[in-house]
This record gives C-alpha cells, sequence and structure tokens, in this order.
C-alpha cells in the first residue's frame, strides 16, 4: 500500500504553523479546555498547544513573522481545521474497518527520508509525523475503497450571488416538490438548471475532490461554487441518489495517489454530517464544505442543509 503526502507551499506552511499562537484564549465549544468536538470525542486545547510550542522551538524566528503578516486567526483555523479533519478520518477508518499498519506508516516515512526530513517545511514535527502519516494513508484507503464504485445523482440550479445561493439551497431544502418548484422556474428564466444529473467519481475527478458532492446523503442540499463554474457562479444540488455499488471502474482508469486521498478526505463530510462538529468559536464556524474553520459564517465556502439518511462511506 501506498499513499502520498500533500504538502504546502512554504509560505502556506509557515502560516498554518502560527495557528497554534492563538491556542490558549477563549472558551471551548462543550467543555472547557476544548478546541472541538467531533461526535462524542473532544479534541484538548492541549493538544493544539503543544503542537504550537513544537512548531516555534523548530522555527524560533515564525512567530515574528507571524505576527508581522496579522495572519496569526486564520494559522489558528488551520491547525484546527488538521486536527478535526484527523478525528474524522480515524471515526470513518473505524466505521469503514479500514486500518493501516505500522510498517506500512514506516515504509512511507523512510520513503521521504526519515521523519525529520519529511517534516522538514511543514507545520509538523518528526515527534507526530507517523501521526500524519497514519492519517492520510487512512484517508487513501477510504478515497481507494469508494472512488470506483461511487456515483450521485442530483438535481441543481445555479446562481450568481452568494446571497441568492443561500435563498435557493434553503427553498431546495424544504422539500422535493419546492426544489423541482425552482428549477422549473429558472430553466424557464433560462438560469442552467438540470433534473437527474448522474455522475461517476471515477469518470469526474474535478467534481469528485473539488466538490461537496460526493459527500453528502440523498436529501442534503449543498451550495458551492464548483471547480467548473465560472467566476461568480454558484452551483445549488440537492442530492437525490447516492450508489456505492456500482461496477468498479476500468483497470486502465485507476486514479493516482493523489487523487484517492483527496477524494477520502472529501469523503470525510458524511462523517462530519453523520456525528455532528461542534468547534470552539475561537476558531470561528465550521464549513461543511470545506470541511475546515471559516473566521464567521459570511465566510464558509457553501452551504450544507442536511437531510435523509446518511450512509456509511
Amino acid at each position: 500500500m501506498s499513499s502520498v503526502i500533500l504538502r504546502p507551499t512554504r509560505v502556506l506552511i509557515a502560516l498554518l504553523a502560527a495557528c497554534l499562537l492563538l491556542a490558549g484564549c477563549g472558551a471551548g465549544p462543550g467543555k472547557v479546555g476544548t478546541a472541538a468536538i467531533v461526535g462524542d470525542r473532544a479534541i484538548p486545547l492541549t493538544a493544539v498547544e503543544s503542537r504550537f510550542t513544537a512548531v516555534l522551538n523548530k522555527n524560533p524566528d515564525l512567530a515574528d513573522q507571524l505576527r508581522q503578516q496579522g495572519r496569526m486567526d486564520d494559522l489558528a483555523r488551520r491547525i484546527a481545521g488538521f486536527a478535526v479533519r484527523r478525528e474524522l478520518a480515524a471515526q470513518a477508518a473505524r466505521r469503514e474497518n479500514l486500518r493501516v499498519s505500522e510498517q506500512e506508516i514506516t515504509t512511507r516515512i523512510n520513503r521521504a527520508g526519515g521523519a525529520q526530513a519529511a517534516a522538514e517545511g511543514t507545520i509538523f514535527t518528526a515527534r507526530n509525523y507517523r501521526e500524519v502519516v497514519r492519517s492520510q494513508l487512512l484517508m487513501t484507503e477510504l478515497g481507494r475503497k469508494y472512488l470506483g464504485t461511487t456515483s450521485v445523482t442530483f438535481d441543481y440550479t445555479q446562481a450568481t450571488t452568494r446571497k441568492e445561493a443561500k435563498t435557493k439551497a434553503e427553498r431546495m431544502a424544504r422539500g422535493p416538490q419546492q426544489a423541482a418548484a425552482l428549477i422549473k422556474a429558472d430553466r424557464a428564466r433560462g438560469v442552467p438548471a438540470e433534473f437527474g444529473r448522474r455522475v461517476r467519481a471515477s469518470d469526474s475527478a474535478s467534481l469528485a475532490v473539488g466538490t461537496p458532492l460526493f459527500g453528502a446523503t440523498p436529501g442534503t442540499v449543498v451550495a458551492f461554487k464548483g471547480p467548473n463554474q465560472r467566476a461568480g457562479t454558484w452551483l445549488i444540488a440537492r442530492i437525490t441518489e447516492r450508489n456505492t455499488k456500482a461496477a468498479p471502474a476500468a483497470a486502465g482508469s485507476q486514479a493516482d495517489e493523489r487523487v484517492m486521498q483527496a477524494f477520502g478526505t472529501r469523503l470525510l463530510g458524511l462523517t462530519a454530517q453523520r456525528v455532528g462538529v461542534e468547534l470552539s468559536p475561537r476558531y470561528g464556524v465550521w464549513d461543511p464544505i470545506r470541511l475546515t474553520p471559516a473566521p464567521d459564517d459570511g465566510q464558509t465556502t457553501g452551504f450544507r442543509l442536511d437531510g435523509g439518511r446518511v450512509p456509511a462511506a
């Protein structure tokens, strides 16, 4: 088994590290000293604080640099987001009976030149890099399991502003009749809209890894700026069917490790929807589209209005 560790650029790396500077202020979402609650599991503030200390010990000049950039809050949210996604990956793996062996983790780290070399230029340290690799391998295995056999069917329309997208999403979430009426009205006005659009994950990597469509349960409405949408255009989709038992994709169409890992990360949206994510206000609000914290409700990358029954993956 193999995987790919996705690294940010050095600029982003520096930004991510400083977020730990904010870990000590504010109250937890449901408990004092809690950074986030994922289902019935609490992520303690100490987990964030310890990473902060380790990163600054590794990069003594980083704190001043990030203060000057005025990006402390953004970075805190990114670190909190990683911690939440790591817990989501662990819960998804348990539910899906996915495992990676210690030898697989060791092999991956050795291929990168060892933990010290692999952690160089990242927000991680040699000490915690093993758990980073474990999480990413689990996301890769989740993506591997479902990429070739998953399809979704959805009804959709479009909007040109965030406000319009939210209004349409709320209407579509009222039920299939309201969704159908909206789509019919939009089509009559010349707005691109369609019933029963079916997409297979293995046939459309951009939709599989760049949108929340495959990480939402039937009945859910998602609104977002898609990877192939024109600038300023929002897609509002109501998932009507999600099939994970399609015939496997042909051998020649197997995706690479990066795609499988990114798809597995997108599938964590289902786990987040099923168990719930409660974020400490110090980190802002949970963005259910990007699966990461956002500064406030007005700065999320879209909307997810839940409905229906959440499947396993």
